[in-house]
């Protein structure tokens, strides 16, 4: 496959904002080390890292290991949370319409109910439908009995999220399902893998998010690296000004991306970096 890698030589971007799974993380969902390498030479040669996830906090550890975390400021959960860290500063939240929350649940109960679902709170606190297999698919072993909630107090809480799991199934009816019973202020994000759906507030994104955390080192999105390659990252790429998609992104972000790279197989977001970094040099 032919790379289009950014050259660095006449200009840099100001920082660099990761998603994860399928981009930053290989297809077993690790950081191999010279991913982790890369990212910590970079933060080393003056670049703020801000990872750009649908993940809720409380599994990042694991992901990727505290140590990228205190070097990293975090957009999590689809750009509903953000908290500068390392040189940025502020804090972005955006709740889900109650409302529409409600009408999700009981919808995907009615005419889904073998899915499993969760309600994310502030990436540590949630409520589920289900009981089974928990820990594996939404704590990853790291949860307490004070992180789950009963549905109807995560209400109370100013939840962002419900995370849906087809469970191996495709889901697309249930995403058209509902977009059609829920408000304009909600959206639904599709994934590339058909069985999941992440429902969100209408007006959070990470790009927001990232804009929102870079204002206090007066860097703007034109000036971020962003490495992408699913629907939740599109607004990422497209407002990004050094925008990169990885080989085994979707088509649509790969029309959308000023560069590509290899896949996360393949070190392509390690590649960049090193790169970017050797530029500095």
């Amino acid at each position: 496959m032919s790379l289009n890698l950014p050259d660095f030589l006449h200009d840099q971007p100001k920082a660099i904002a990761l998603d994860l799974d399928d981009t930053t993380l290989d297809s077993n969902c690790r950081l191999n080390a010279r991913t982790h390498s890369a990212i910590e030479a970079a933060y080393d040669a003056g670049f703020p890292i801000i990872i750009a996830t649908s993940r809720p906090e409380r599994v990042l550890p694991i992901l990727i290991g505290e140590d990228v975390l205190e070097i990293s400021s975090l957009v999590q959960m689809n750009g509903t949370i953000a908290t500068g860290k390392a040189g940025l500063h502020g804090k972005f939240h955006t709740a889900i319409n109650i409302e529409d929350a409600k009408n999700c649940w009981t919808t995907v109960e009615k005419y889904n109910p073998q899915v499993h679902m969760t309600l994310e709170i502030d990436g540590t606190m949630f409520a589920v439908n289900h009981k089974e297999d928990v820990d594996e698919l939404w704590a990853f072993n790291d949860n307490t009995p004070t992180m789950i909630v009963p549905f109807e107090s995560a209400l109370d809480l100013n939840p962002v999220k419900i995370s849906i799991n087809g469970m191996n199934t495709n889901i697309e009816l249930l995403k058209l399902r509902l977009e059609s019973r829920l408000s304009k202020e909600t959206r639904v994000l599709k994934s590339g893998r058909v069985q999941f759906l992440n429902v969100v507030p209408a007006r959070a994104n990470k790009s927001v998010a990232i804009a929102d955390l870079l204002t206090s080192a007066h860097i703007t999105l034109d000036e971020v690296l962003s490495f992408g390659d699913d629907y939740v990252d599109i607004e990422m790429i497209k407002e990004c000004g050094w925008s990169v998609a990885v080989a085994n992104a979707i088509p649509e972000v790969k029309s959308l991306s000023k560069f590509n790279t290899a896949s996360n197989d393949a070190n392509g977001v390690a590649i960049v970096l090193e790169r970017l970094v050797a530029s500095t040099k």
